[in-house]
């Protein structure tokens, strides 16, 4: 797949050196010139990742869903043909007590996932053969929950707030992470008041972070400033121009909203059409101010190429996977693909056998029942 570059500078190298040719000679960059070119050089490859990711995202989305969901479709079909036909088997004679329970234990798995799909008549069938009801089931998993949360929170759980609609889990599961949310906030704040009490005057270290910090949002305005004075189109005669500069702005404000440093710097250098070389030649307090925020936006960044990666992952159903490229992407399609085709190939087979003789039926109970006893390995 094609790399693409997001935001890159006009001109600019793909790394950034520590010399500078200026004229005939070439100096040496200093430790905090070198500090914000590899600052740079890092933001640019976040935004390249993450433009990579997107686009094998929106490639290999549809291609996961056109090539897996009719495969997914045929499983349930036969899953619940299999349900259908375990419960007809159990208004037949014939069966021991035992294998009568082995048998509506496989029905009402079945139907339990097929239910979780939406399928209300197949949570009708479990409910006709289950002791407990799904939505016995769910209550009494969402008070297991609830007992533990309880437990670790060291407090009754407040279910008021949360939505009547919801399931009993899933309202558990929200309490839950709104107050874990509360009580870390507040013992986050029961240290800083803490950390306040010992510390009542700003030690030289925090008031020289405060003052980069202020620093740092100087420099964005000044530069935001400087690119909307440039760029203003009503000050164009031009046609042409003026649509061009509406265009730039409209980037400037965007770049600004989202406070991106880099890609107002990326404008900048744009329009006084100069490279990477000349924003490296600034007071060492400027370059110090921007490195505070290019940091802050770096570490945005990576946590955004991170979600990202995992909300894919999700999406298309991938566990322990490499980096992802086209390549792993592709591989791992092909290993659901063949898995599900296993599994429906195992399904098609164990619908024959089932239904071929109560002997057969039997000799299938007794498989399913060794493979229940076996060891689960991950």
């Amino acid at each position: 797949m094609k790399n693409r570059q997001a935001d890159s500078f006009s001109g600019a190298p793909a790394a950034f050196g520590t010399g500078l040719r200026l004229g005939a000679k070439e100096t040496r960059l200093s430790p905090a010139q070198q500090r914000l070119a590899k600052l740079l050089a890092r933001i640019d490859k976040l935004k390249s990742q993450i433009a990579d990711l997107q686009a094998l995202g929106d490639t290999y989305r549809p291609l996961y869903d056109s090539t897996l969901e009719p495969l997914r479709a045929r499983h349930q079909a036969l899953a619940r043909r299999m349900a259908l036909w375990l419960d007809e088997r159990l208004d037949r004679k014939g069966l021991s007590p035992t294998q009568k329970r082995a048998t509506t234990e496989i029905l009402c798995s079945l139907c339990e996932m097929l239910a979780s799909e939406g399928d209300e008549a197949m949570a009708a069938l479990h409910d006709k053969h289950s002791a407990q009801s799904l939505r016995q089931k769910e209550e009494q998993g969402a008070d297991d929950l609830r007992a533990i949360m309880e437990s670790m929170l060291g407090q009754p759980l407040d279910l008021r707030a949360q939505d009547e609609s919801l399931d009993p889990l899933e309202a558990v599961l929200r309490a839950s992470h709104e107050q874990l949310h509360q009580a870390a906030q507040a013992e986050q704040e029961k240290y800083e008041a803490a950390q306040a009490r010992r510390q009542k005057k700003p030690t030289a270290a925090q008031r020289k972070a405060e003052q980069q910090q202020e620093d740092a949002d100087t420099v964005l305005r000044q530069v935001y400033r400087q690119l909307a004075s440039a760029l203003h189109p009503d000050r164009e005669r031009d046609p042409i121009e003026q649509r061009r500069k509406t265009a730039l702005m409209s980037e400037a404000n965007a770049a600004y909203g989202r406070q991106d440093l880099v890609a107002l710097l990326h404008l900048q250098l744009r329009i006084a059409q100069s490279d990477t070389q000349d924003l490296l030649q600034q007071p060492e307090e400027r370059i110090a101010a921007m490195s505070v925020l290019l940091r802050q936006q770096a570490g945005e960044l990576e946590q955004e190429l991170f979600a990202r990666q995992e909300q894919l992952e999700r999406e298309l159903g991938l566990e322990y996977t490499q980096k992802l490229t086209a390549s792993t992407l592709d591989h791992e399609l092909a290993l659901q693909q063949e898995d599900l085709e296993a599994d429906l190939q195992a399904m098609e087979a164990d619908l024959t056998l089932v239904q071929q003789d109560d002997a057969g039926f039997k000799r299938w109970l007794k498989e399913q029942a060794r493979l229940s006893r076996q060891p689960d390995y991950f």
